[in-house]
């Protein structure tokens, strides 16, 4: 029996693409299998990207949605808004440089950085009410400054 070239090279064709197409979604489906099994049922999951010119970014953003910022446009800080009692988790992400974290209400500072491309997570009761003020702690460009955040933690 012998095989048709043209059939055998659309069998590698499909491989090759069953390949790419299934390895990211194998990952993908994988690393949401584990963050589930790290991330308690009733917390209240926030995902925080870090981005030099734009600040902190509430959702996972990606390089590519990020446009150059004019000279009228200002960094926002973003405002997170709990109640009191709430597990909070934080992913921490970067889409550009090595970031940092500080929270210090919460006891929570990361000094070894936040890696372009890694997902660090953050936990923590929010245990009483009021405004606090999260930020970057890595010196992380020119507007380092503008790296900042709001909890707000509800009665």
């Amino acid at each position: 029996m012998r095989i048709d070239h043209k059939k055998l090279d659309i069998i590698y064709l499909i491989v090759v693409i069953g390949i790419i197409i299934g390895l990211p979604v194998g990952i993908l489906t994988y690393d949401n299998y584990l963050w589930q099994k790290k991330i308690p049922s009733e917390a209240k999951v926030f995902t925080l990207t870090g981005h030099t010119e734009k600040g902190w970014l509430v959702g996972d953003v990606h390089a590519a949605e990020i446009l150059p910022m004019n000279a009228e446009e200002s960094v926002r800080k973003p405002v997170i808004e709990v109640n009191k009692g709430d597990v909070v988790v934080f992913k921490l992400k970067s889409i550009d440089v090595v970031h940092g974290f500080s929270f210090a209400e919460a006891g929570i500072i990361i000094s070894d950085g936040i890696q372009p491309g890694k997902v660090k997570l953050v936990s923590f009761v929010a245990k009483e009410a009021g405004s606090f003020t999260f930020s970057c702690n890595a010196i992380c460009g020119d507007n380092h400054q503008n790296m900042q955040g709001i909890l707000v933690v509800r009665a």
